[in-house]
């Protein structure tokens, strides 16, 4: 089940399979024979479905109409609300352990023992509140069914580039404008909001990667790698937040007190690749980017 549209299959067909298929996954997962399965794979494969569906919905936004793309949107991004908190908490627990990794020569192994100890309470705590206390699964599954069979009646009119071309320009110049506020402004809201832009885009070209494969899945994987390079510096910057606010207590000073040079340093290193990266991505103006891909649709069809 690649998310990627087929030759010669028309744009309304083409997303409604996509999109079906993503739902069906998730769903699956979700929902084994009428039991919930909860594993951090469930929630990382649930979570990634919703966020594809949400990116073919952003490439036909215009032909669905706002009333419709935001209602689907927003039946998608709340169905990952839940989850995305129990694995929020599990990437902090990655994040600590792959920054004591990048830095091993300058940290003695269990340097960040008892940070590391709280933040598995912590992910515990919101696994058992989320998946087995509130039953997230079982109201998120059912309205996975609801919105799967709306498929159907989405209003996608147009067969070829024409539904798809604003969709993508508006993406491409959001992606743009939001890297520009986050190398003048610098904040952590700027750089994850160009993240989330990075990601939309990400998922249009995934869609389209068959249009011209050579070219495609380069861009396609640069994407990839950008928001990779943005979310691990949005993984620092919370698990910063939470062990000087909210963990403070079960933190001692000195496990805190190295954390804080480590994080900086780190989030440096991976903002300034992100930087080169993005100036890169986004060199083209958005007519041009746009003609390009126009092209490469042109000679595929």
């Amino acid at each position: 089940m690649a998310f990627e549209l087929k030759h010669k299959e028309c744009i309304p067909d083409g997303l409604r399979r996509v999109v079906r298929e993503r739902v069906e996954k998730a769903m699956e997962v979700l929902d084994h024979n009428g039991r919930s399965r909860i594993s951090d794979e469930t929630v990382h494969e649930s979570r990634k479905r919703f966020k594809q569906v949400r990116g073919a919905l952003r490439l036909v936004r215009e032909e669905l109409g706002e009333k419709q793309f935001a209602r689907e949107n927003r039946v998608f991004r709340d169905a990952g609300r839940p989850l995305s908190e129990v694995r929020d908490a599990k990437v902090l627990l990655d994040t600590l352990d792959e920054l004591a990794a990048h830095y091993k020569g300058r940290i003695t192994p269990g340097s960040f023992k008892q940070l590391r100890a709280a933040l598995e309470v912590r992910r515990r705590e919101a696994a058992r509140r989320v998946l087995e206390e509130n039953h997230a699964t079982r109201s998120i599954v059912r309205e996975l069914r609801k919105s799967s069979r709306r498929v159907e009646e989405w209003p996608l009119q147009h067969d070829g580039w024409k539904a798809i071309a604003p969709g993508l320009r508006q993406t491409y110049e959001q992606g743009r404008a939001a890297m520009q506020v986050a190398m003048r402004d610098g904040s952590d809201e700027a750089f994850h909001e160009w993240r989330k832009r990075g990601k939309d885009l990400r998922y249009e070209i995934e869609l389209l990667c068959r249009v011209w494969p050579e070219t495609m899945q380069p861009l396609a994987d640069a994407a990839h790698h950008l928001t990779d390079l943005l979310g691990q510096d949005h993984d620092l910057a919370v698990l910063q937040g939470i062990a000087g606010n909210e963990l403070r207590k079960n933190v001692p000073e000195a496990e805190r007190e190295l954390l804080e040079p480590l994080v900086a340093q780190r989030r440096s290193e991976l903002q300034e690749e992100a930087r080169e990266l993005g100036r890169k991505l986004y060199s083209e103006s958005d007519d041009e980017f746009v003609s390009r891909i126009h092209g490469y649709w042109k000679a595929w069809r």
